[in-house]
């Protein structure tokens, strides 16, 4: 009986692993970060000033797709850029124009799918 509950065990496991594993692979085929700024030089930052440009960066690595990308801000009000082009290699920026004080969510979805996520605080 033992036996069977660890070989039970050893498959959830297993399961959950494999299941973890396309996840993973799929966050890999995409950058994105938010930065103080919308140059292709801007840094990702995770806290910008109010009075700063703020954007959205994204950059596919494996093929031409189409995203969207969404912005939470702190009131909880959500606003989406949707069907987005991004060529493969080319790195992409959306402005964010919020000045308003508070922790941001930036989200990236590919076919309906959330692809990576990046928090900021707006300060002052």
């Amino acid at each position: 009986m033992k036996g069977l509950k660890a070989l039970a065990a050893v498959m959830l496991v297993s399961g959950l692993l494999i299941a973890a594993v396309p996840a993973t692979a799929g966050a890999a085929a995409y950058k994105h970060y938010v930065g103080c700024g919308v140059s292709q030089n801007a840094k990702p930052a995770h806290a910008c000033p109010k009075k700063a440009k703020k954007g959205a960066f994204f950059k596919s690595l494996n093929g031409e797709v189409s995203y969207s990308v969404c912005v939470k801000f702190p009131s909880g009000k959500n606003l989406c850029a949707k069907a987005q082009k991004a060529e493969q290699g080319t790195l992409y920026v959306n402005k964010i124009t919020s000045t308003i004080p508070g922790r941001h969510v930036v989200s990236w979805f590919v076919k309906g799918q959330k692809v990576g996520s990046w928090a900021f605080r707006v300060t002052g």
